[in-house]
């Protein structure tokens, strides 16, 4: 909530009814400071081109996980705190199938509503709650026309755009700022929230991870506090963010920034002119978050943390692995759901079927798309009888070759080259090729990937496999035409470039 915000409230339209506060008309065109209004998201205008995505992830997960949680926020974003009660026909899109336990009976807690500054076309520009409003506007039940309840901070009734957003960025409600930390200028915000239209930016992620430890959001608040924090840390050439390839990693950049936040003086400036104990710098040491960030330890079990849960969302990996095999011919990989196929840096997404190296064929289960199942043959668990898998083998997330084009009717197979990979997990890759295959007159091609760790994370291209691996395409080739046997009837036609096997994926997405 934005600091000078109580000041407003004296002069406000909210509007009892029955002991309670009434959300007012959108439509009037005479919203003043301190007005409760009930509005579809589609409706607010972000004053801030980049959220930290991990935030919402985490958000979404909990909610997939607790439709208590989920119930619990959509009263407290309402301002009537966090008892609620609902059964299982209730749905967040519809009101009246839940109901906050205090709504009528205790006043609506102003203090918990997200705020907007209305300008003078009555646009409404939000500034405040960026983050839960995007986890609103992604969650399956959510969506541009999904309503909220918002207060009216104040009303800048100054025509001229360029009077206006430097009134907005003076007054601490805009963040002109795009996720690499360079300013932008406010035609280059984004029309809606959700994270297809907010930006990233990781080492917000790290402060919203961190907080509560070795710092914590100063009182009475500071706009865009973990922002300012979050430009000093990009600025820090030891603690450049290490992508999403592996979770341990990860972990380990925010051991590092933990690190450099404890070593500092509380009056080196960080942002501006604020200094670091202003910006609510603690300087002591804890541990136990961090260790409790990606796996909760328990008697019973391991189970994910914050960071694990946000982290699951891209199907990365984690060392408090929640796979198990479910019977002998079953393996839920533990993932909530399965990202999609292309990151934001152009990396892919492969679920592994068959690690390098093994025999025994798996596959995804059609039925149940987060688990694997082993392959059945003539009512036997199918092994393949011939030397073992030279690749990691696995699919593309959220592809499908469809009959209709020439394809399978499969997602898209993709083999990972390079060391064993687990079985179960998203592993992000970089395409360089792209096999073509008919298999008994069927299409079936193969991408061809490299991780983006390890000895082969150099290669970019088919031409440079084939220059430090020389022979590795027609041992791939040799294998397949002969891996199932006299019964096999496997021609590959060509193996093609990089671009080849981008221009197959980009057909291939759900």
């Amino acid at each position: 909530m934005r600091l000078w915000f109580g000041l407003l409230l004296c002069c406000g339209g909210i509007l009892p009814v029955n002991g309670y506060s009434q959300a007012a008309d959108y439509s009037s065109d005479n919203l003043s400071a301190g007005t409760v209004i009930e509005v579809p998201l589609a409706s607010l205008r972000p004053t801030q081109s980049v959220i930290a995505h991990e935030q919402v992830n985490y958000k979404l997960a909990a909610y997939r996980e607790s439709r208590q949680q989920l119930f619990a926020d959509l009263c407290k974003s309402a301002g009537w705190g966090r008892q609620v009660s609902f059964d299982h026909k209730s749905a967040a899109n519809q009101p009246d199938s839940y109901r906050c336990s205090k709504a009528g009976k205790k006043p609506r807690n102003i203090k918990q509503l997200k705020t907007v500054v209305v300008g003078a076309d009555n646009q409404l520009y939000l500034t405040d709650g960026h983050h839960t409003f995007s986890a609103f506007y992604d969650m399956p039940e959510g969506g541009p026309e999904f309503k909220v309840t918002v207060v009216v901070q104040a009303r800048l009734a100054l025509p001229e755009p360029a009077a206006f957003w430097q009134q907005m960025v003076l007054q601490g409600n805009a963040w002109l700022y795009d996720a690499a930390g360079g300013q932008i200028g406010y035609q280059e915000l984004p029309a809606n929230l959700g994270r297809k239209n907010l930006q990233n930016d990781p080492y917000r992620a790290a402060l919203y991870f961190l907080r509560e430890g070795v710092w914590a959001k100063p009182k009475p608040a500071i706009p865009f506090v973990e922002f300012y924090w979050a430009q000093y840390l990009r600025a820090q050439s030891e603690l450049q963010f290490p992508g999403y390839y592996s979770a341990a990693e990860y972990l380990q950049w925010l051991e590092r920034i933990h690190s450099h936040l404890l070593h500092l003086n509380k009056y080196r400036i960080i942002f501006g002119d604020f200094t670091a104990e202003q910006l609510g710098w603690r300087g002591t040491p804890d541990y136990t978050r961090l260790n409790q960030l990606l796996c909760q330890r328990k008697p019973e079990e391991n189970s994910w943390g914050m960071l694990g849960i946000a982290l699951s969302q891209r199907g990365m990996p984690l060392p408090c692995d929640k796979r198990q095999y479910l019977g002998r011919t079953k393996l839920a990989t533990g993932l909530q759901q399965l990202p999609p196929a292309v990151n934001a840096d152009g990396s892919v997404n492969v679920l592994i079927e068959i690690a390098a190296g093994n025999n025994a064929k798996w596959q995804q289960d059609k039925t149940a798309p987060l688990q694997l199942e082993w392959e059945q043959q003539r009512g036997e668990r199918r092994q393949i009888h011939y030397l073992a898998y030279p690749a990691n083998y696995g699919i593309v997330t959220n592809t499908l070759l469809a009959k209709e084009q020439g394809g399978d009717g499969d997602p898209v197979d993709v083999l990972v080259l390079g060391q064993a990979l687990s079985q179960g997990t998203v592993q992000q890759v970089r395409l360089v090729g792209v096999m073509r295959m008919l298999d008994n007159g069927e299409q079936d091609d193969k991408l061809l990937a490299v991780p983006l760790k390890g000895p082969l994370s150099g290669v970019t291209d088919l031409a440079e496999l084939q220059r430090q691996f020389p022979g590795i395409t027609a041992q791939l080739q040799l294998w397949f035409e002969h891996y199932k046997g006299a019964d096999g009837n496997i021609q590959i036609q060509q193996i093609e470039g990089a671009a080849a096997a981008m221009a197959l994926l980009k057909a291939s997405q759900l």
